[in-house]
């Protein structure tokens, strides 16, 4: 009768232990969040800290509470070592996307915030979890760079087996293009002109920042030296001349902007009376004549 008693002591010590260690991590996280709030400005490196002061907690609070339930001893070592080979055996997905959640972490791949693009999956990274990263998704149904709508998750084993491209990190700019085609008897030359113009207006506010985080980009990387200045490239073709406007956009404004400079061309084009926008078409220049035909039977 009295272990009995002894055993259903132990285990509400237990529990109390296990939920005293649960509302200690919660109590830890709010501190950190509060703290973060204070001390960090930028609103990504803000959720990047509260990410991982998460995850970090969580894992130290199973540990913990496993280790209550278990105690120390033998019993701790062999309990583990089933438990591992359980695990290992039957959650190879679970522990290859906590491997990726390392590799994420530790290898920078991407930070909350950053647009990404993990396989076929494009958008803002909105919540790295132990085993899952979860994004707003970009494009799809969507002709370009916007919201559809759609949250999707993606295992964090992903980045083993996917390219994983990253449109924001390091940099936060992008090269564009606009390719607007024109005939030969046009002035090509002043299209050309206009085109630079308005890449040099819609960038000229991006130019000083680009440069200096690009220089700075490639403190830590072999890059070739590229220009952050607009430019143009002209291509013929077979009826048109292809005039290319290459110019820098924030990586998340590419849509808008690109609409903007379009608009603003055609508007400028049209006022242009040497200048006329090229496309395919298709002229008649006559038909074959048509021969009467007889009846050649014979009744």
């Amino acid at each position: 009768m009295q272990e009995t008693t002894v055993d259903f002591m132990g285990i509400g010590l237990k529990l109390i232990l296990s939920l005293a260690v649960v509302v200690g991590a919660l109590i830890a996280y709010s501190v950190i969040r509060k703290v973060a709030r204070g001390k960090i400005r930028d609103k990504k490196q803000m959720h990047t800290v509260r990410i991982l002061a998460r995850n970090a907690l969580l894992v130290a609070c199973g540990v913990i509470v496993l280790l209550v339930w278990l105690g120390p001893g033998n019993n701790l070592t062999l309990a583990m070592g089933i438990l591992g080979a359980g695990i290992a055996f039957a959650s190879q997905e679970v522990i290859g996307s906590f491997a990726g959640y390392l590799d994420i972490i530790s290898g920078n791949i991407y930070r909350i915030g950053d647009r990404v693009r993990i396989g076929d999956v494009v958008g803002d990274v909105i919540d790295i979890s132990i085993l899952r990263t979860t994004v707003m998704e970009v494009g799809e149904w969507v002709k370009a760079d916007q919201y559809t709508g759609r949250v999707v998750t993606v295992a964090n084993r992903a980045v083993f087996a996917d390219p994983v491209y990253n449109f924001t990190q390091h940099w936060g700019y992008l090269w564009d293009e606009v390719t607007a085609t024109v005939t030969y008897e046009s002035d090509w030359q002043r299209a050309a002109e206009i085109m630079l113009e308005h890449g040099q207006t819609y960038t000229e506010a991006l130019q000083v920042e680009a440069e200096a985080r690009l220089d700075k980009m490639a403190d830590r990387f072999p890059l070739q030296h590229a220009k952050v200045e607009p430019s143009i490239y002209l291509a013929m073709a077979d009826s048109w001349i292809e005039i290319t406007l290459r110019y820098i956009v924030d990586a998340q404004e590419r849509r808008k902007v690109k609409g903007q400079l379009n608009r603003d061309l055609l508007q400028h084009f049209q006022a242009e009376k040497e200048i006329s926008v090229a496309s395919p078409t298709i002229e008649i220049v006559g038909f074959p004549p048509l021969e009467s035909t007889k009846d050649t039977r014979k009744g």
